[in-house]
């Protein structure tokens, strides 16, 4: 496929932007992707010209060069996404502000043009016309670039974060003691600011790297720095190379950032990646995404005062800087911020079909010689392949206290006339450790078009659901639990609370068990999340189920623990069980422990087997960040398949076929025919006779010989009720296919006096009883011993395939 990245080009200009669109062109050609930067000179001023400029960029025809055709544009910026193209995806870094949110502000020079009006109009005018002519969704490098086009076009935009240029030559080393401050210098990055701060906090020392684009500029921070008398704490390193940066990076107690409204910012990032915490101010924009104040920095009113006052803190308190730095680092890597995630996406390849032939395979050799790998970057190399998405940028909730706080889910208080009690904080606390998952898994459902939804296994309180009815309004909701009784719930916002609220009905099923109690192809989605790990008896069974309630072409989406996981292989290394939840919960019953936890290629083979066709296989450590760097050496080392090394499996897949079969290496046994019924049609107490009826309730046919055959256990239990006699025997005499009832004679007792019991099982040759699964109920009679002998006499044993 050939790409080409367009972006605009002003002489001399070299930054973020710049760096963007050559971080993308060199991530699509280590991809196989053949592609270019396409660039177009652009001047905004005078008025005229900013015309004369878009008109060029509208006839500017870029679908092929010589013949041969660029599938695929990528626009960047204005107006160069104006040029012609049949196939142009659109990744916003920014509009031309200075019609937008610069307009509104005051700054904006078009404000002293005399036809500012009417371009502002024009270049309106021009971006819809553009979003709507593109036949992909609209994505923005930040919420801060998508907010602003929300705000003045109405166009949904879906943020797409990307990584930073050094991202993989950054390195964290000590916290020492300078601040930094690196990047372009122009008046929207205000260091001004930062200079007068320093005025306040007199124990602070601040570095600047970079290069003003106008010297003009450059010269007024010097002589500012000189009256504010604090040039003597500041160091102007002008233009650095990239190893210069990642030092200092690395060696700074924390990074200074204080732009206006700034779209994404890659100091933040950088900053992050080494370890940093970043001092910002309440009106950065694109910082604010990743910094919360006191976790990952520090976020202050935007005035020199305050600002001195957080260099201050960060100068005399190294351990709080080294703390917000490692939390900062940590919020990067739950991001999913990588070129990989970006270029699937603009390529149209993130929602297609994943086959595990494309699932990398582990060389169990060694090594080779020589290949050695640095622990450090083994670790950030896994953590990276197992970061999470981050959150949605739709979801209305920063976390799941403000969840809690946003609904009622608990109806007794309205019905008894009293005021909503307090968030428990145990069930706050449980909650919130799941609030990664939940976000992730929400990632999977975007670009799904879901009307009706099953969630099996749920409870309440039901957040989840709140969740997914925010997210697709009027979706019809359905759960299934163990009951014991039916749960119906109208789930309404609290007072002040602008959310959706839903009504949802859940119906008691054995999930692994009992036929799911809804009409075929009447969902377009099903859920089983943290659910799967639980059944003891047959998951295809679930599969199978999903499959048929499905609509076709309809989606099932599965999150489970990974007994493969980093943290499992060193729990293994060091003689622990892989579980990630191993103990046992008596008061759950079976069903409250873990009985059983997957490989992500085995969700694979289940949902083939199924009918399904996976759509998405992710695994991503959504508890705990923490990674072993011996664990995380050896992986690397051995160039393991560092992606399906995360904690939890999250496998997304469509129907589009029926149910094939059960894998084999996952059963003994085949559990899709142990589905039966026996009945006593008739039983004449004068002479003994027993008719019973033999239904074959399963999806298939059940042969009458071999392995495999359906065919009886008969016990015998005396009158003590004692088990006395086990026989195998196969009475039927043709074979059953699926509702097919046959029926089976035996001679019993005439009198029922002082007998003990024959008990009857339909039983799969080789492999066990049906009633073992819990499809098929035992069927108990009364039987003396003798009966019982003659019967093992005169009826045939199970055969032999022939």
């Amino acid at each position: 496929m050939r790409v080409g990245v367009l972006r605009t080009q002003v002489p001399f200009v070299s930054g973020g932007a710049e760096r963007h669109s050559m971080g993308l062109v060199n991530a699509l050609e280590a991809r196989g992707y053949e592609a270019t930067e396409i660039t177009l000179p652009f001047k905004w001023y005078p008025g005229n010209v900013l015309a004369d400029h878009i008109a060029a960029a509208k006839f500017l025809d870029i679908s092929e060069v010589e013949g041969v055709k660029i599938d695929l544009a990528v626009g960047l910026k204005f107006p160069a996404w104006l040029a012609q193209h049949p196939n142009m995806v659109l990744w916003v870094i920014h509009q031309h502000r200075q019609a937008y949110d610069m307009w509104e502000a005051g700054t904006s020079d078009l404000l002293d043009d005399p036809q500012g009006e009417a371009l502002r109009a024009l270049i309106h005018e021009e971006d819809r016309a553009a979003f709507l002519a593109s036949p992909h969704p609209i994505y923005a490098n930040s919420c801060n670039v998508a907010d602003r086009l929300k705000r003045h076009l109405g166009t949904a935009a879906t943020t797409l974060y990307h990584p930073p240029p050094n991202a993989e030559l950054l390195r964290q080393g000590d916290y020492g003691d300078y601040l930094f401050a690196p990047g372009r210098i122009n008046a929207s990055k205000r260091l001004e600011l930062p200079l007068r701060a320093l005025v306040h906090a007199p124990a602070s020392r601040l570095i600047i790297a970079g290069v003003a684009e106008n010297p003009a500029y450059q010269k007024r921070l010097y002589s500012l720095a000189h009256e504010l008398g604090v040039s003597g704490r500041v160091e102007w390193l002008g233009r650095v190379d990239d190893e210069t940066l990642v030092r200092y990076y690395a060696n700074a107690r924390g990074v200074v950032f204080t732009p206006q409204d700034e779209d994404y910012g890659y100091i933040t990032l950088e900053a992050m990646v080494s370890g940093k915490p970043v001092v910002t101010t309440k009106d950065s924009g694109g910082p604010l995404e990743f910094i919360s104040d006191g976790i990952e920095g520090l976020v202050v009113d935007p005035d020199a005062k305050a600002l001195g006052d957080a260099f201050t803190f960060l100068s005399e308190d190294t351990a709080t800087a080294e703390r917000m730095g490692q939390a900062g680092y940590m919020c990067y890597a739950q991001c999913n911020i990588s070129w990989d995630h970006v270029v699937s996406t603009l390529t149209g390849q993130a929602h297609l079909p994943v086959t595990f032939d494309a699932v990398q395979k582990i060389d169990a050799q060694a090594p080779e010689h020589g290949h050695e790998v640095c622990t450090e970057d083994a670790v950030r190399q896994l953590r990276a392949a197992v970061a999470p998405p981050s959150r949605p940028d739709n979801v209305p909730f920063a976390n799941i206290n403000e969840l809690l706080e946003a609904y009622a889910f608990d109806e007794l208080p309205a019905a008894l006339g009293r005021d909503e009690p307090p968030i428990d904080a145990g069930l706050s606390g449980y909650l919130g450790t799941h609030w990664t998952r939940f976000m992730s898994t929400l990632r999977q459902l975007e670009g799904l078009e879901i009307s009706s939804a099953l969630d099996v296994g749920v409870f309440p309180p039901l957040v989840f659901q709140a969740l997914l009815a925010n997210q697709f309004p009027n979706i019809d909701l359905h759960g299934l639990w163990e009951g014991p009784n039916p749960y119906a719930q109208s789930v309404r916002p609290r007072p002040g609370y602008d959310v959706d609220g839903f009504e949802i009905t859940l119906k008691v099923a054995n999930g692994e068990r009992d036929p799911w109690p809804y009409p075929d192809e009447t969902f377009d989605l099903v859920t089983g999340m943290e659910i799967l790990e639980h059944l003891a008896l047959d998951p295809y069974f679930f599969f199978c189920e999903a499959a048929r309630v499905l609509k076709p072409g309809g989606n099932i989406l599965i999150t489970t623990p990974n007994v493969n996981s980093h943290r499992g292989v060193w729990k293994t290394l060091n003689n622990v069980a892989p579980y990630s939840f191993g103990i046992f919960v008596p008061s759950g019953g079976v069903y409250g422990r873990h009985n059983r936890e997957y490989a992500p290629t085995e969700l694979d083979m289940l949902g083939r087997s199924a009918g399904f066709e996976t759509v998405r296989l992710q695994t991503f450590d959504v508890y705990d960040r923490h990674i072993e760097p011996e664990l995380a050496n050896l992986l690397v080392s051995r160039r393991d398949n560092l992606s399906l090394r995360g904690e939890n499996i999250q496998y997304l897949a469509k129907k589009v076929g029926s149910p094939k079969g059960v894998p084999q290496s996952l059963y003994h046994g085949d559990p899709a025919r142990m589905h039966g019924e026996l009945q006593v049609v008739t039983h004449e107490e004068e002479t003994g006779l027993l008719t019973i009826s033999v239904r074959n309730t399963s999806y298939s046919i059940w042969p009458l010989e071999g392995d495999r055959a359906t065919c009886v256990l008969a016990e015998w239990v005396d009158e003590a009720g004692v088990l006395r006699h086990q026989h195998l025997m196969q009475p039927l005499t043709e074979v059953l296919s699926p509702g097919d009832e046959g029926r089976i004679r035996f001679t019993l007792d005439a009198q029922k006096q002082n007998l003990g019991v024959l008990r009857l099982h339909l039983y799969q040759s080789g492999v066990g009883v049906f009633s073992g699964r819990g499809r098929a109920v035992p069927l108990s009679i009364p039987c003396s011993h003798s009966a019982f002998l003659t019967l093992v006499d005169k009826t045939p044993l199970p055969r032999a395939k022939v």
